[in-house]
């Protein structure tokens, strides 16, 4: 049994934020059609063409989806659309501020077609206030909710590599479909729901703003290593490779000093007695303890903090963790049948007792175009008719 096999969303969605979400409902056994610009589709079918020729975005965000190609410029592709949502639960759209609108498939023209649907939008800043009309790409949002200037070495700011802003977006956007749905199954009403790249980084950003709401401290860029606790983070061993380590506790620090480094000076001095004091005079302590790991190699270290029972790792290239231990015991990684061949991916990481996931390959673009306008109750002629109309 798949938890939303009885669920329709009907997506427009361009970039990895919404379709992300989307692709989670797909997941959980929704059947979710992405409606795409004839011709073209979403810009993220074109970021590369590792995958057969499609690209990687592509493979990661749209399995478990059928794909419509539907001009909604055109009056019947607009009229075509409604009838989709007619028979839709979810509508999901992360279209430029103001185009939903321009278009006439924004939440108010929906609910004239179906006043129980749920209308999610995912959004850069929300659709009023003084960002609105911004476009927001995952970059763009990294800068502006502060990511870079904290991420990265002192002497340099970094972008996060992961689409972080876009996977947060996309996975509030996920549980507030999912409580819309809740909502809806008690009370029979839809909704308009938005979720905000913005808002949803605020919200991730931790301990970061009561450090500085109540100490006036902005974070700085510390590479490596953690803004509140000290040890902690990768070091260096002598063989070239690194340990990484966490020291959360007094009782974490003691054992670190007395049974893996063998320093006992370091526990007695006063300038390391609490954690704020260790995180006050890091520029001291943490090359120390740098300087010790170095002497020894990695497995040397790897044994002593196991024993010790400090939370360790490793620092693992790409390829290790695809091919790690653990990968393949919780079988994260699953194939889709392709036409062009198989094609792995990472799948959905929960697991269910009594729940099924969906595992259907990505589309292409329009495959479903006639399969979709069929079930609507299109024949062949008036479907090929919309074909030469250029409206699907």
């Amino acid at each position: 049994m798949q938890a939303l096999d009885d669920i329709t969303v009907v997506s427009l969605e361009s970039g990895i934020s919404a379709p992300l979400c989307t692709r989670l409902l797909g997941d959980f056994g929704a059947e979710v059609i992405k409606v795409e610009r004839p011709g073209l589709g979403d810009v993220n079918r074109h970021w590369d063409s590792v995958v057969y020729g499609d690209s990687s975005a592509h493979a990661w965000v749209d399995r478990n989806k059928l794909s419509i190609e539907l001009n909604l410029k055109a009056e019947r592709g607009t009229d075509l659309f409604h009838e989709l949502v007619e028979e839709a639960d979810v509508v999901v759209q992360n279209y430029s501020p103001g185009v939903v609108e321009r278009l006439s498939v924004g939440y108010e023209d929906v609910c004239e077609t179906n006043e129980e649907v749920i209308y999610l939008n995912v959004s850069g800043y929300g659709r009023d206030g003084p960002y609105s009309d911004r476009k927001a790409y995952d970059m763009v949002m990294q800068g502006e909710t502060g990511l870079i200037q904290m991420n990265g070495s002192p002497d340099a700011p970094a972008k996060i590599p992961l689409s972080v802003c876009d996977i947060n977006a996309a996975t509030y956007g996920t549980i507030s479909t999912l409580l819309a749905l809740f909502h809806r199954e008690r009370t029979g009403e839809g909704q308009e729901i938005d979720v905000t790249m913005f808002g949803g980084m605020l919200s991730w950003l931790g301990y970061f703003p009561h450090k500085y709401w109540h100490n006036d401290e902005l974070p700085e860029r510390i590479g490596m290593r953690h803004h509140l606790l000290t040890p902690y983070g990768p070091h260096e061993t002598a063989d070239g490779q690194y340990v990484n380590f966490a020291i959360l506790s007094e009782a974490h620090w003691e054992t670190l000093c007395e049974d893996v480094l063998e320093s006992p000076g370091l526990l007695a001095d006063e300038r390391f007695a609490t954690n704020e004091q260790r995180v006050e005079h890091r520029d001291v302590l943490e090359p120390t303890v740098e300087s010790l790991i170095a002497e020894q190699p990695r497995d040397y270290w790897a044994e002593r903090l196991a024993d010790a029972g400090i939370p360790w790792g490793d620092v693992n290239e790409l390829d290790d963790v695809l091919s790690h231990p653990q990968t393949e015991h919780l079988d994260l990684v699953k194939e889709l049948e392709t036409e062009e061949g198989p094609v792995k991916y990472v799948d959905t990481p929960i697991e269910f007792g009594a729940l099924e996931f969906a595992r259907e390959p990505m589309p292409d673009l329009g495959e479903h175009t006639a399969d979709v306008l069929s079930a609507l109750g299109y024949d062949a002629d008036e479907i090929e008719a919309l074909r030469t109309a250029e409206v699907i």
